[in-house]
């Protein structure tokens, strides 16, 4: 089945996405370092094509894995990523995300010269982040009895303020919409971490055009229409 067409009971659907942090969400850490997760769905893809749709469809599969792989090697690093400590989090409701979305407020962030490439980390749209009331070293610590976790993702920036010390080093804070991959009231109560994995917008976007109608006679041109 299609991973854009599950219909999962008390999940919402995030606007405009067509599932794809859904089944994002979905996958336990089991999942996120299974390399064989999609073996059996992911085909070789072919040079022609029976239909425009099957084009579309026969990236699905190679693109949640390459998602799956990405987030398995950000966590593989967890001890040098940039992260922060939350100074509060609290539950936005919203039509679009529905009742796991929140407003999170950090201190300082550190490790910034893990972030984006070459810059300096800051908060992005698209973010995907693990919220946790405890600093992760390694994935071993995420599957210890006691502590509380969870996948979030950013989901616009609020806010950002910018400081400098006595040693002329920036200091980053952020506030900042995200949603969580499950309800995560009972961690607003804690001390909170907040560390960075990766950014999945590229990946997002290319999953909506796979499942978007656009112009089919333009696509027809682009492939050739002899072969769709």
């Amino acid at each position: 089945m299609n991973p854009s067409s599950k219909n999962k009971k008390k999940k919402s659907t995030y606007y405009n996405d067509y599932n794809f942090i859904n089944t994002m969400f979905s996958w336990s850490l089991q999942d996120i370092f299974n390399v064989d997760l999609y073996k059996n769905k992911v085909d070789y893809i072919d040079f022609s094509f029976k239909s425009i749709e099957q084009y579309f469809q026969s990236f699905v599969y190679p693109l949640l894995d390459e998602t799956r792989a990405e987030l398995c090697s950000c966590m593989e690093i967890l001890s040098s990523s940039p992260y922060a400590e939350v100074v509060s989090l609290e539950q936005k409701l919203s039509h679009s995300y529905g009742r796991n979305h929140y407003v999170v407020k950090t201190d300082s962030w550190k490790n910034r010269s893990s972030g984006h490439g070459k810059e300096l980390y800051k908060t992005l749209f698209g973010d995907v982040f693990i919220l946790a009331d405890f600093k992760p070293e390694s994935v071993s610590d995420l599957t210890r009895s006691g502590g509380m976790w969870s996948f979030v993702l950013s989901a616009g920036i609020l806010d950002e303020e910018i400081e400098e010390d006595d040693n002329d080093d920036t200091k980053l804070m952020s506030t900042f919409k995200v949603i969580a991959s499950k309800d995560i009231d009972e961690m607003g109560q804690k001390s909170l971490f907040i560390i960075f994995l990766t950014n999945i917008m590229p990946n997002r976007r290319i999953w909506n055009a796979l499942h978007m109608d656009g112009d089919s006679k333009l696509i027809e041109r682009i492939l050739c229409a002899s072969d769709v």
